[in-house]
């Protein structure tokens, strides 16, 4: 892990009401009181991207994701945490998700509550593995759902761990541990995904709701089906890959989307899911500063934290 990050950004004052976040970022409990506590760690990936024959540069986000949140108001008492980066050295994707996991399960048996800043899509894994070990480990009795805001399944069956096999390797790793494996996808494109890819995600029984059926997030069905997906699981692990917005909105991906969701969208969806109180982890995926616009991309991945810190 390395912290190198130094949290700087506009002030107006010390007062309370005028704080913004690189103001409290680090400090032990500058509210003095019991509040709750997210803590970011950045993922420098994109090997996995890289390995899928994609366009590299996730692997510079995290930081410039720092840089967008750092000036962003304070609009409730909470305690922010920096764990800084984790690098994926020498081409060394499993090592880097190794450490990811484990750097997890200790923020969580923390109390903590973790956002991951990707780093290509690759983050999935190491993040899902992450709380997978801590629940095993502290709450066995208590099932995982994973919701994935994407374009794209991330079902191949790759000799080795890219951007798009997370999900099946923790398909293959709930199975090994005789755990259900409950997964939504929500934003699927039907030009992005191969034959192959849905039938493994019926096999596998997952869920997935196609971009332009999220036209009307709030349309009685859509709704259902999530709630749905959200009772029959107790905890929610949410993982947002850019590349599910729409180009001109995300311009900064390694695929960027010819459809995709708009921003109104996700967020009425994210709320909806946010609502019921399950969400343990967050992580942030595929932004790409190579091909970045004006920071677009960079300042929809601070948006959604800021949303999910301040709900």
């Amino acid at each position: 892990m390395e912290n190198n990050f130094i949290w700087t950004g506009r002030c107006d004052g010390s007062d309370p009401s005028q704080l913004r976040i690189h103001q409290i970022m680090n400090q032990s409990n500058c509210f003095d009181m019991v509040v709750p506590t997210y803590t970011l760690v950045g993922f420098c990936s994109d090997e996995g991207v890289n390995r899928n024959f994609g366009r590299v540069g996730a692997a510079e986000a995290p930081d410039l994701i720092r840089k967008q949140l750092a000036s962003l108001p304070i609009v409730h008492e909470v305690a922010l945490h920096d764990r800084g980066n984790i690098f994926c050295l020498n081409g060394d994707l499993e090592q880097a998700q190794t450490l990811l996991s484990a750097e997890l399960v200790d923020l969580l048996e923390s109390g903590h509550a973790p956002i991951v800043l990707g780093g290509g899509h690759e983050v999935a894994y190491g993040s899902f593995k992450g709380l997978f070990d801590f629940v095993q480990k502290n709450e066995p009795h208590k099932t995982i759902g994973i919701i994935n805001f994407d374009a794209h399944f991330d079902l191949r069956n790759h000799s080795v761990a890219t951007s798009g096999t997370p999900f099946l390797q923790a398909a293959k790793l709930s199975q090994e541990f005789n755990q259900n494996f409950n997964y939504l996808c929500l934003g699927v494109a039907r030009h992005s995904n191969t034959k192959e890819l849905f039938s493994t995600a019926d096999r596998l029984n997952c869920t997935y709701i196609y971009d332009n059926e999220l036209r009307q997030p709030s349309s009685s069905q859509v709704l259902s089906t999530i709630k749905n997906f959200i009772d029959r699981v107790d905890i929610l692990y949410v993982t947002v890959d850019l590349d599910v917005f729409s180009a001109a909105i995300a311009p900064g991906v390694s695929a960027p989307a010819v459809r995709g969701i708009d921003v109104a969208c996700f967020d009425e969806l994210f709320s909806f899911i946010h609502s019921s109180g399950k969400i343990r982890l967050l992580d942030i995926a595929e932004c790409n500063p190579r091909y970045d616009i004006d920071q677009h991309t960079a300042k929809l991945a601070a948006y959604i934290i800021f949303n999910y810190i301040f709900k």
